[in-house]
């Protein structure tokens, strides 16, 4: 069994009930030696106010205690669960070991650390003496904070540890002279701890004697600076005070003092970014840095990789999973984001993506194919994206640098026209034409055709954008490989908002006529060859040509929450300014905080009555291992969900914080836990359910490696089974909207096919081992700032489709994803767990899932409407302060024995690991009996004190014989 912490707090209850035990017989007796003697010696008591006001306040303390214990048994009763977690069943008898978690730590590090810059071969390094300079290269950032948080320990491997083993000799007098500390690293842990977002780079002053630059210089030529950053949840980096007018993604004052004197000082500097978010990059050329790795945030043990790409034993093959920029305000969506408060309603928020589609190089290249030139409307700063390109864009996506050369060439592409139920596929042939051993990603792009139709109805193409990819094994020089990759037509489409079905319904996938352009590039910005392919005429995906992959034809589902207007790359995005100047500081519409748990009253019309016995708690011999794989529609889940008694149906929706409750009408008998950590698992409530932590999801990301991320989905579930968990809050594949995100560090990247595609890999993979992955957060939580505090985001159709929800579809269609959990934000003015368009539309009725839908962390009260949510599509609740869900009417049972089917086929399609839980409850009870015995003791003594003894005086006493 794998110890949890409940067994050390169920020790600390037995001896508080002894002790407890102890007071009361102690309390007792005194009262009643003291109650016998007084009577007998007629004495009155003195200081009886006094005496009697402490006795009552101790009373009154007591009896507040004793109710206190009595209501938090009942309503924290689930979280009790989890705090009285003793251990787990767990797997020993798992194919993976800890050593294999550790490696591929390893090799996410490898593959996904990016080669950035390296001007005149700068790297490898020839000089392996070097200079390591700044903060973070003394006390690095292994992930961000929230429960996506990581430290370090003894088996860590920082950056001083890996430069080390990879032979490289740091120059000693910076530690030496106190310039930078190296602070003892934590235990190795994965938790919930918020990060502060400091930047702790020291005076370029400190910099003296032994340390001084001159005399590094003596040491060695080089230099290596190492800048850190981290992000949080709770938190966006815009909640960064700025200091010297820098922002928190920007170089302080003392960085700046630094690379200055770094640049004039040294023959060559390397930069090291330690950071999941993009930093501003206009200093590389400014402080002429000669090359740069982009480190990320690689865990407990990604850092290995670091110093054998510095030195060559490892030929780097990352590529940026993000557009890395000089100045982020020449991204739209720096326009609107951060807090911002609703004038019409003091406690709820908003934020407005009109930027549409134009998302991260979506945007930078369309702009530079429009040749736009932009004026920020709060910065007043005017952008030039076809002059100044290069200038403003400093990394395009999917840059990534090697020690060798390639050459990429088209080999065939299938037919010159597409088939829309059909598909393209590329061969692309790779050559290594170096001379180092080295693996090369192949980044396939498409080009749409922008027609008249699409601007006269809306409808936005980026100039490229990615839809597939591979990488090549590891390739000698001279050596060629041949990658295929195939793409679904149907996942050319862009959706068409406008268009009008059949159906009466509106809104459409739609694929113009035309050429389309497929190209493959070193980045999105730099095409290396590129072939054409036509579609004869205009094909829409609307009733029964609906595209393959899906249960029903898409239509608009989210009219709520389209407001004003939306960039348009029509004439240059001329409507820019206009775009911008329509988002209005007001909520459209607070019924959902105002009456949270208000519905249409038609969601419990036509509902058959249900009888005790004949519709529910019905006697039965069925299991759910007797369901375990069958067809969600199979007849026999309606038998087994018949057994289940009302209390287990409530239970199901209301215990679902981090755990799954015992069913004993069906045979479940056990409690279940689940995990969270998208680097690896944690928990909340116990330390000992900490795995082995990956680095930062981008890195694996920048991996682009499908390989790679399917092996971290096997180990998770393999993790889960060893440390006996059975659901894990995870992957999280928000999008990269704006680099200031808190949470980038848990997100993949900008780019809605290279998140959806490394996403669908890890839960597929997962799924196949039996864990029960929950994709998270569902949908456009791609900011942490208020995200619980009645935040209504606002977008329209086609980007919610395309950019925000396309990771989601990958995850269900391609994954085999079988929960999900919502994000806490509204969509338009609808919580995301309560909008029947996403979790029943969109989720089940299109993509075909099959499966649980959970909420994130209840914190803004939207508990208070679980009845509604139930029948937008919700099964269950993670909340701190408990819930109750009502099954007083034939409608709440059976939403309620909806919700457990949904919530008992995706456990049935796991891997289930008891859980032993310490017995609270008998804990709680007794502790409640003896404070309220010493309570009544309390006030048995006050009503003695008070009652007046017999006057011994006064009594006849017999005369001596």
């Amino acid at each position: 069994m794998k110890e949890g912490s409940g067994g050390q707090l169920a020790m600390y209850c037995i001896i508080g009930i002894v002790v407890l035990a102890v007071i009361v017989v102690i309390a007792a007796v005194a009262l009643a030696l003291g109650t016998r003697k007084r009577y007998r010696e007629g004495r009155m008591v003195k200081h009886m106010k006094l005496g009697n006001s402490i006795l009552g306040t101790v009373g009154v303390i007591l009896i507040a205690a004793t109710v206190a214990v009595s209501v938090c048994m009942n309503v924290f009763a689930n979280q009790l669960n989890n705090v009285f977690y003793v251990g787990a069943i767990g797997s020993d008898s798992v194919s993976t070991t800890e050593d294999d978690w550790r490696s591929l730590a390893k090799e996410i590090g490898q593959e996904g650390m990016t080669l950035m810059r390296n001007e005149n071969n700068t790297l490898p390094l020839r000089n392996t003496k070097v200079n390591l300079i700044g903060y973070y290269a003394y006390n690095p950032y292994f992930s961000g904070g929230g429960s996506g948080r990581v430290s370090g320990g003894e088996d860590t491997v920082d950056v001083l540890s890996s430069l080390k083993s990879a032979g490289i000799e740091i120059n000693p007098a910076l530690v030496d002279a106190g310039v930078y500390e190296v602070k003892e690293p934590e235990p190795v842990q994965i938790g919930f701890h918020v990060s502060p977002l400091t930047v702790d780079e020291v005076p370029v002053d400190k910099f003296t004697g032994d340390a001084s630059f001159e005399s590094m210089k003596e040491y060695s030529d080089t230099a290596i600076v190492v800048l850190g950053r981290t992000g949080s949840e709770g938190a966006d980096l815009t909640s960064y005070e700025q200091i010297d007018d820098a922002n928190y993604l920007q170089l302080n004052d003392n960085e700046k003092a630094i690379m200055k004197k770094a640049s004039e000082t040294f023959d060559k500097v390397i930069v090291v970014i330690n950071s999941a978010n993009a930093l501003e990059m206009g200093f590389l050329d400014e402080y002429d840095v000669d090359a740069c790795v982009w480190a990320g945030l690689p865990g407990p043990y990604g850092f290995d990789a670091l110093g054998k790409i510095l030195t060559g034993e490892i030929n780097p093959s990352g590529k940026l999973p993000d557009t890395w920029v000089a100045d982020n305000d020449s991204a739209p969506a720096s326009e609107n984001y951060g807090t911002q408060v609703a004038s019409n309603s003091e406690t709820s928020h908003y934020v407005d993506y009109v930027e549409g589609i134009y998302v991260g190089y979506k945007w930078y290249e369309t702009a530079y194919a429009e040749q736009a030139i932009i004026t920020n409307t709060k910065t007043n700063e005017t952008f030039d994206y076809g002059k100044d390109y290069d200038s403003l864009v400093s990394f395009p996506f999917g840059t990534g640098l090697s020690y060798t050369t390639f050459s990429q060439k088209i080999t065939s592409i299938s037919g010159e026209t597409l088939d829309p139920k059909g598909s393209v596929s590329v061969d692309v042939e790779v050559t290594n034409t170096g001379d180092v051993a080295g693996k090369e990603v192949v980044q396939l792009y498409m080009s749409a055709p922008y027609t008249n139709y699409d601007k006269k109805n809306g409808v936005e193409k980026a100039a490229v954008q990615l839809i597939g990819y591979d990488k090549t094994d590891e390739l000698t020089p001279g050596a060629s490989q041949t990658l295929t990759i195939e793409v679904p037509v149907e996942d050319l489409a862009s959706y068409d908002a406008s268009h009008s079905n059949d159906n009466g319904t509106t809104g459409s996938y739609m694929l113009d006529a035309g050429e389309y352009t497929f190209s493959i590039r070193a980045n999105a910005h730099e095409s290396l060859d590129e072939k054409t392919a036509s579609l004869n005429e205009q094909y829409f995906y609307s009733g029964d040509n609906q595209r393959t992959s899906d249960g029903q034809a898409a239509s608009n589902q989210f009219d709520e929450a389209s407001r004003g207007k939306y960039l348009s790359r029509n004439n240059g995005f001329a409507n820019y300014a206009d775009a911008m100047g329509s988002v209005v500081d007001t909520v459209n519409s607070t019924t959902n905080e105002d009456e949270p748990d208000a519905y249409d009253p038609s969601y419990d019309e036509g509902i058959d009555a249900m009888t005790k016995g004949v519709d529910y708690a019905v006697k039965g011999d069925l299991t759910l291992d007797d369901v375990k794989g069958l067809d969600y529609d199979d007849p026999r889940w309606d038998e087994l969900i018949k057994q289940l008694t009302v209390e287990e149906l409530k239970s199901l929706v209301e215990d679902s914080t981090y755990a799954s409750p015992s069913l004993l009408s069906i045979g479940k008998d056990f409690r279940t836990v689940d995990s969270d950590g998208p680097m690896g698992i944690s928990s909340m409530w116990t330390t000992s359910m900490n795995g082995i932590a990956y680095p930062c999801i981008p890195l694996l990301a920048a991996t682009f490696n499908t390989d790679i991320a399917t092996k971290f989905g096997e180990q998770m579930a393999d993790q889960t089974q060893y440390y006996g968990t059975s659901g894990w809050y995870a992957p999280a594949m928000n999008n990269h909207r704006w680099a200031f995100s808190g949470r980038n560090f848990e997100y993949y990247s900008e780019d809605a096919v290279l998140a959806g595609t490394t996403a669908s890999a890890q839960v597929k993979a997962a799924r196949e081992g039996g864990l029960i992955v929950y994709i998270k957060h569902f949908a456009l939580n791609d900011m942490e700032s208020v995200r619980h505090e009645n935040l209504h985001t606002y977008s329209n159709e086609q980007a919610i489709r395309e950019i925000y929800l396309k990771p989601f579809e990958d995850c269900v269609k391609k994954g085999g994803a079988t929960a999900v959990m919502a994000s806490m934000n509204f969509i338009g003015d609808t919580y995301a767990g309560a909008n029947e368009s996403l979790l029943t539309e969109v989720l089940r009725n299109e993509w075909g899932f099959n499966g649980k839908v959970l909420t994130d962390m209840d914190q803004g009260g939207m508990a208070a409407g679980s009845n509604k949510a139930m029948r937008a599509g919700l099964d269950g609740w993670l909340t701190r302060w408990g819930i109750s869900v009502r099954a007083k009417t034939d409608a709440d049972i059976h939403y309620l024995q909806r919700s457990a089917h949904n919530t008992l086929y995706a456990m049935a399609n796991g891997n289930l690991m008891p859980v032993k839980i310490a017995n609270w409850q008998a804990y709680g009870t007794a502790i409640a009996a003896e404070l309220g015995v010493l309570a009544l003791l309390c006030i048995a003594a006050i009503v003695l004190r008070v009652r007046k003894p017999k006057d011994v005086s006064a009594k006849e006493v017999p005369a001596a014989k």
